[in-house]
């Protein structure tokens, strides 16, 4: 196996980068890992409103039980949905009303 000197660079440009992939993503690995772990306060420049941040909270009494829902007085709407109608026309008759709008 004669290799000449560009050759030789070239692998060991080659064998160095793969070498320098693996070894940048086991350190993203760790440090990602470091940086969940840290403690990082939610602080920022940008005045926010002590209202925001007061979120008025859910409070479920699951005591009280629903025994009846009215929906009279909702408008309904597509009260025939769902009914077909059988119509004679074959596809013939609904081609040559094409042509005819055509025309």
């Amino acid at each position: 196996m004669n290799m000449d000197v560009s050759q030789i660079i070239i692998v060991i440009f080659l064998i160095l980068n793969i070498i320098t992939f693996i070894l940048g993503y086991f350190i993203g690995k760790i440090s990602k890992i470091n940086i969940v772990n840290s403690n990082v306060s939610d602080t920022s420049f940008i005045p926010i409103d002590k209202q925001k941040n007061s979120i008025e909270k859910i409070n479920i009494d699951e005591t009280k039980v629903v025994s009846k829902i009215n929906t009279s007085s909702l408008e309904k709407k597509y009260d025939n949905l769902g009914n077909t109608t059988i119509s004679d026309e074959n596809i013939t008759d609904s081609i040559n009303k094409l042509k005819k709008l055509k025309e």
